[in-house]
């Protein structure tokens, strides 16, 4: 036990050494590429038809006015001790803005993870065990289709569907806008209102979670391991699930981790339809406001939380298979 923990913790700092250029990459990208965009944020702060003295003073108390390169190091610096500078359009720490939208960003991907793992490696295991039949072959467009449509139309037609003509759920928003609940209501109004974004987020990575899981199976189900399993007797369930499944695990963690990235991308556009109140809405926000020091401090966060996710992944996936422990 000493053992494994001890090479658990070394792969853990390896990769996080690892991951330290990738972020420090990301910063310096999202920095440059930001500003290379059009427009002057210092005009959307002065407001219409500002005198040139007033925007020289707004440029000077953002830093505006300095080099673009002084800007870089002035500001790496102080992301290095965990300051993003302050949003141009809120007047308020960016942490502190993206903290407080992070929950419900949290709250509704790690639902959709969870949501599509579960369907998808059920999904993927029924088509491997009925490989080469009509349900490998319906799950496995069925897997297609689901992989091919954008998020956006899905949420689309989900609102159209369950929120308009059926008028089943809401269309939008965390909780009910007329009414105030708490305690267990509080709870159960948050969950109607979540269920069309993770409807709209988890289908794309359960298809993506069924194709490899099927893959992964029916390659394990092909082992030597397997054939002396059934010679020794072992019911189907037990070979599929305790021989099988096991070695296909590792496969399934791995395209889950990093699919993660593409979960959160959608979680953008998901969240701007839904109108959820999470990371999505600020990114848009920092975008369509040219809010430079919020948009770069919610760029490398959400990078930063791809990178950790990843590395968390290889490490789970050392725990499954001791070969990757080297």
């Amino acid at each position: 036990m000493g053992y494994l923990l001890l090479t658990l913790v070394r792969l853990l700092i390896q990769r996080f050494a690892i991951a330290l250029p990738m972020i420090f990459a990301v910063v310096t990208l999202t920095f440059f590429l930001i500003r290379l965009a059009p427009g002057d944020p210092a005009l959307i702060l002065a407001g219409d038809a500002p005198t040139p003295e007033f925007l020289a003073q707004v440029r000077s108390e953002y830093g505006l006015d300095q080099p673009i390169l002084v800007q870089y190091v002035s500001y790496l610096w102080k992301a290095m001790q965990g300051d993003f500078g302050q949003s141009i359009f809120y007047g308020r720490p960016v942490f502190d803005l993206i903290w407080e939208r992070f929950p419900a960003t949290a709250l509704l991907t790690v639902v959709a993870i969870i949501v599509a793992s579960t369907l998808g490696i059920l999904l993927g295991v029924l088509a491997a065990r009925h490989a080469g039949t009509g349900v490998d072959t319906g799950i496995t467009i069925a897997s297609l289709v689901g992989y091919s449509i954008p998020n956006f139309w899905t949420a689309q037609i989900l609102v159209l569907v369950f929120a308009v003509e059926l008028n089943l759920l809401p269309a939008g928003g965390m909780t009910s806008a007329r009414i105030t609940y708490t305690g267990l209501n509080y709870v159960l109004d948050v969950a109607r209102h979540i269920v069309l974004p993770v409807v709209t987020l988890a289908l794309f990575l359960m298809t993506f979670t069924a194709r490899f899981t099927r893959a992964a199976m029916v390659d394990a189900l092909d082992q030597d391991f397997v054939m002396v399993a059934q010679a020794k007797g072992a019911t189907g369930r037990r070979v599929l699930w305790n021989h099988a499944f096991p070695n296909a695990i590792v496969t399934v963690a791995t395209v889950i981790g990093l699919e993660f990235g593409a979960l959160l991308a959608g979680a953008v556009v998901t969240e701007i339809i839904f109108g959820w109140p999470g990371l999505g809405r600020l990114f848009y926000d920092a975008i369509y406001r040219r809010d430079f020091p919020l948009l770069t401090g919610a760029f490398i966060f959400t990078s930063a939380i791809v990178v950790i996710v990843n590395v968390l992944t290889d490490v789970l996936c050392a725990m499954l298979d001791p070969r990757l422990r080297r």
